[in-house]
């Protein structure tokens, strides 16, 4: 099963984040898929695929994290990769706060066997996944204008998560939580 580690987001912020994205719908400046307001998350690390039995280690190994809840916030919009690097693929928007690169640290360090992302943690949520940019200059205007304001939350746990591809591609993956973990007042 393909796995990774996420913070999933409130309710009253995933409403707000896929209301802020539908503003792309009926535009008509690209072809993709919105991700689903259920599925929107930050992926912490990637495990990638493993068989059933791999899935107790990394469950106990996340058992022994133990991190300070903190506050995270919404703020901005973005792409990947940027307007200088060619084609559009993501939109996304990200996730601020201060203890969050530490976090994410401590995980990759409970992982050090399975090997990391070259690039620079980049703390975002995936709105959009893009097939194709039709107005790529007047997507990227309408990107620009969504912004947040006061979408502050606690971040009280993570989650190991599974991806289960659909039969049919074009539904993309679903995702499921295999198994929570709180954060702790230290």
């Amino acid at each position: 099963m393909r796995t990774f580690i996420a913070i999933e987001l409130p309710e009253d912020i995933k409403s707000k984040i896929f209301h802020a994205s539908e503003t792309l719908t009926n535009k008509n400046f690209f072809r993709g898929k919105f991700v689903e307001k259920k599925d929107l998350h930050l992926t912490l690390k990637f495990l990638g695929e493993m068989p059933e039995e791999k899935v107790a280690e990394v469950k106990k190994k996340l058992k022994e994290i133990k991190f300070e809840k903190f506050f995270g916030e919404i703020k901005s919009s973005g792409i990947f990769p940027d307007e200088k690097k060619g084609n559009i693929k993501i939109v996304w928007v990200d996730l601020i706060s201060d203890k969050l690169n530490e976090f994410q640290s401590k995980i990759v360090e409970k992982f050090p066997e399975i090997s990391s992302d070259l690039r620079k943690f980049a703390p975002h949520i995936t709105i959009v996944r893009v097939e194709s940019a039709i107005n790529k200059r007047r997507m990227i205007e309408e990107i620009e204008k969504i912004h947040f304001k006061n979408l502050k939350f606690e971040i009280k746990e993570f989650v190991l998560m599974k991806s289960e591809a659909m039969a049919v591609k074009t539904e993309g993956s679903k995702y499921k939580v295999i198994e929570r973990y709180k954060l702790v007042k230290i």
